[in-house]
Order: C-alpha cells, then structure tokens, then sequence
C-alpha cells in the first residue's frame, strides 16, 4: 500500500512541477501549437527568477516540410520586443530536424534569465520560422523576472 502511496504521490508532484499553461497563438501560418509546457510553472504569470534556467517545452504539428528552421525568443516589455539570446537553428538541441508536414513534434528551448535582467513583468514571446520565414509555430505567454531567492 505504502508503495502505491509513493507512484502517487511522485505522479502529483510531478505534474505540478510540469504543467501545460494557457498561451496565446500570436502567429501560426504553417502549423499550430498544440501544448505548451514552462518549467515550473503552474500558475499565470510565470515566475522566472535571476540567475536561473527556465525550459520551455511545446507541441506542435507544422503543415509543411522545414530542413532549416530558425528560432527567435523575445521578452515583450511595454509593447517592445526584445530578443532573448537564444540559439537561432532550431535544429540544434530543440526539435527534431527535418521537421515533417502532418507530425507531431516537440521543441523545447532552455533561456537563461541572467541577474542583469530587470525584475519586471513581460511577455515571453518564441517562434519556430520555417524556410520561407513563416511561423510554423509562435505561442505568447505572460511571465514576471523576480530576484533569486
């Protein structure tokens, strides 16, 4: 009994350390988001805290064929968008390459959030381009920079 306890227990904590948070669409042309997933984070608006690493994590399907995908992260703040420093080629590290029209894909993307960062409330804003430049992907999502504690 006390072994069924322990997987139930883990499966909870797990699922409260990952969970799927509502996002905003802000562009979809060659594919849709289907889920997305921010580390630690279960309630709006995500708490990423200076001098960490928060991973996020999206399920996707593309509705078209991308050999050489790039990605762009951008921190929204008062309307302005400025970019996360993030690696561009979506293929290294964050999503199966080539991506294939009608799959189901994953991307997942770690952002360090350095301790130059104000501590300020933004939106955290991540597009999958594909060859042509069209969004394959592009999810908005509110998120607040507080300090370590």
């Amino acid at each position: 009994m006390l072994g069924k306890f322990t997987i139930i227990f883990v499966i909870l904590y797990a699922a409260k350390e990952v969970s799927a948070i509502v996002f905003k669409d802000c562009g979809s042309v060659s594919g849709k988001v289907l889920s997305l997933n921010v580390s630690g984070c279960t309630v709006e608006p995500c708490i990423f805290y200076s001098e960490t690493n928060e991973t996020l994590n999206a399920t996707y399907i593309s509705s078209v064929n991308a050999s050489a995908p790039t990605t762009f992260v951008t921190g929204i703040i008062g309307g302005v968008p400025i970019p996360f420093p993030a690696e561009k080629n979506t293929c290294v590290n964050q999503t199966k390459c080539p991506i294939k029209a009608g799959q189901q894909s994953t991307f997942t993307i770690t952002v360090d959030v350095l301790k130059s960062y104000p501590h300020i409330s933004l939106l955290v804003k991540a597009e999958v381009r594909d060859d042509n430049g069209k969004d394959i992907m592009c999810f908005v999502f509110p998120a607040e920079i507080k300090p370590k504690p």
